[in-house]
């Protein structure tokens, strides 16, 4: 029997599974290396609910063009050269995954995990848990018709479970929102995709969790482990000992550290995203708005228009490089003239768990028998928060529920890197074998 559970991280997929668990009659700890709701990707980030947008960020010609763009530290994508063993490491297995192969069977196990993404959210607002949510749909614009095609491809398999991508013209985009720019020539309108506000995520997904008693232990990095065979007893953070019948580790970036703790590391690495408010009601919008070629988001909230975008590997701080935003605020300026094209915003960061294979991992941790991953989503976080819970509590509740997660949560399973670490050693012994 599972009575109670200990939560290692309170982001957002932490705070959900905490949630999913806690209204399942478990008693949840939830422990968080950080202050509680003040920074990390969870709240960092453009706070979009997009299955239609839910791709893998290994993709074909990815990393050609990141090289391409090496010189430009302004620029969407940047790889930070670097020589430590664990950042070549990811990148050669993200390059592995750089082909259409892998990329589309990528994009099917997404579009499976996304069936119930917008359902997950509804519920949310029927318990009562408070959070500015927007059902506005949304708007993918470019400057060329070449680049929209091949957005519309991407997403195309996204239309089997409801989630379309209409082509409009540049007159009928500036008919929805008068503030684009004549620059843009074409886009796709996504009408059953939503934002919100990722710092009111956060909050109300705490609030709601501490009403149903879950505890929150914040400020308090997990320091230790304590193990019994192949079950962990307790995690040691801030000086506490925190027994369980279960932990779940969900500490977005932190993760892959922890699980080497726990017995198995995962390849979970940082990809450090960039953005800024903007309160000067220059450039309002309806809609969230990707602006295709330059890979910005830009968000209307309730009282400011965030601007989020970059993706940037190889660097683990929070250190903000200023040409990195005002790159952003460049492009932006190219997609919403109105929007000033010297603004010296004032920015934040987040670090994004990525893995090898742009997937998440979601399942038990190998060699363990009562510790369970999720993280590693990538830019997808407030998107997969509510369905990656679902699949840790049908774990824990097994039976039936364990059964029919089974096949969406397998192509998550951490198990998938004990498989290609099996494959290259065997490949490294065959080779010897040869000479």
């Amino acid at each position: 029997m599972t009575d109670s559970a200990v939560i290692v991280g309170a982001g957002v997929i932490g705070l959900a599974t905490a949630y999913r668990l806690a209204l399942d009659g478990l008693a949840v700890t939830v422990v968080d290396a950080a202050p509680g709701g003040t920074a990390g990707a969870s709240v960092h980030n453009a706070g979009w609910i997009v299955p239609v947008m839910s791709t893998p960020v290994p993709a074909p010609g990815m990393l050609g063009q990141a090289l391409r763009w090496m010189a430009r530290r302004d620029s969407p994508l940047y790889v930070r050269p670097s020589l430590r063993p664990e950042h070549v490491r990811f990148m050669i297995g993200m390059l592995r995954h750089c082909n259409p192969r892998s990329f589309a069977s990528g994009v099917e196990a997404l579009a499976s995990l996304n069936e119930r993404t917008l359902q997950l959210f509804d519920e949310y607002d029927k318990d009562g848990v408070r959070f500015e949510h927007h059902r506005v749909g949304q708007l993918l614009v470019f400057t060329t018709r070449h680049t929209m095609e091949e957005y519309r491809a991407a997403s195309a398999p996204m239309e089997r479970i409801g989630h379309t991508a209409i082509p409009l013209s540049g007159d009928d985009l500036r008919d929805l929102e008068p503030a684009l720019g004549r620059q843009v020539l074409t886009g796709l309108r996504c009408p059953r995709e939503r934002h919100v506000d990722p710092a009111s995520l956060v909050r109300g997904l705490e609030e709601r969790c501490r009403e149903l008693g879950v505890r929150f232990l914040h400020g308090s990095p997990v320091t230790g482990i304590r193990s019994t065979g192949r079950s962990l007893t307790s995690v040691l953070a801030a000086g506490e000992e925190v027994p369980g019948d279960l932990f779940v580790l969900a500490a977005g970036v932190r993760t892959g550290p922890l699980a080497r703790l726990a017995g198995h590391a995962l390849p979970i690495r940082p990809g450090k995203g960039y953005g800024f408010d903007d309160t000067s009601g220059a450039v309002t919008l309806r809609h969230s708005v990707y602006l295709g070629e330059a890979k910005v988001a830009v968000t209307p909230l309730s009282d400011r228009l965030r601007f989020a975008g970059t993706m940037e590997f190889g660097s683990s701080d929070a250190g903000i490089d200023p040409h990195r935003l005002r790159g952003i605020a460049r492009s932006a300026h190219a997609y919403l003239p109105d929007f000033p094209p010297a603004a010296q915003p004032q920015g934040w960061t987040g670090l994004r768990p990525m893995t090898p294979d742009g997937l998440p991992v979601i399942g038990p941790l190998p060699g363990k028998d009562n510790v369970l991953v999720a993280s590693g989503h990538s830019m997808l976080g407030v998107t997969l928060a509510p369905v990656t819970a679902e699949i840790i509590a049908a774990e824990v509740a097994g039976g039936r529920r364990r059964a029919d997660a089974a096949g969406t949560a397998l192509p998550f399973s951490p198990q998938r890197f004990v498989a290609q670490r099996s494959v290259r050693r065997h490949g490294r012994a065959a080779a010897d074998n040869r000479r």
